[in-house]
């Protein structure tokens, strides 16, 4: 696959430009969509004239790369720009948007979700940028992570939480392998109630691993990425 880089050849605003970063600021990759159907170059148009995000309009497109129902991957902006993507994390995040308009919490009235084609697309995305800015499946996250649950959709969010969940290449923090059983076991030991070790990811083995993570001052998401694992390991 490629990138078509647009940056300078989409219309930008008369005036208004991006803040810059340094690219080491970035910790993570927000996946949104675009809760339409228009093309990118029209979605670009209406960011750069008033709009819900400014009155004034934003400088540009407001993500990093914009994914086409074709597939396509459009790269509209610079990593070292701060676009307007994710209130709160757009200093550190890179933003990605799919073109369409999906089912999600509170948005039933729409399509199913990404194409295969856009599916095949932002995994080949996600881990270029994760391998590119040495980033960890842990660092992929749906716009839902932050206060919007119906982007980018029922489809699109679980293909980030499998992909967030696969740990077939997560660096190990000693020779033991983790299974979910080990984390069960590991919990139980450590007071926290995960209930029975049978291997099954259920609601009293996730609310043990957020307890754990925010009494470690962890990341509070219920999953055991190199960090909570790290420290898993640590005390048992």
């Amino acid at each position: 696959m490629e990138i078509t880089n647009l940056v300078k050849q989409l219309e930008w605003h008369p005036t208004r430009r991006w803040a810059s970063r340094d690219i080491s600021k970035i910790n993570k990759i927000i996946i949104h969509q675009e809760l339409g159907e228009s093309p990118i170059k029209d979605v670009n148009h209406y960011h750069i004239n008033p709009n819900h995000i400014s009155s004034k309009g934003c400088p540009h497109f407001c993500y990093h790369y914009g994914i086409s129902k074709n597939g396509e991957i459009i790269q509209a902006n610079e990593l070292s720009s701060i676009v307007w993507q994710c209130k709160g994390q757009n200093s550190v995040g890179v933003g990605i948007m799919f073109v369409g308009n999906f089912k999600g919490p509170g948005h039933d009235l729409a399509s199913d979700g990404p194409t295969p084609e856009q599916f095949a697309s932002i995994e080949w995305l996600v881990t270029y940028l994760l391998k590119s800015l040495n980033l960890g499946k842990q660092d992929i996250y749906g716009h839902y992570h932050f206060g919007k649950p119906a982007c980018p959709g029922y489809k699109a969010q679980d293909w980030i939480e499998n992909f967030r969940n696969d740990l077939s290449d997560l660096p190990k923090a000693s020779s033991v392998k983790m299974t979910i059983k080990e984390i069960q076991d590991r919990l139980n030991k450590l007071g926290y109630a995960s209930g029975p070790v049978d291997g099954i990811m259920g609601v009293k083995t996730l609310g043990a691993i957020r307890s754990f993570q925010f009494n470690n001052r962890l990341v509070v998401d219920g999953i055991v990425g190199p960090q909570t694992w790290k420290k898993l390991l640590s005390l048992t």
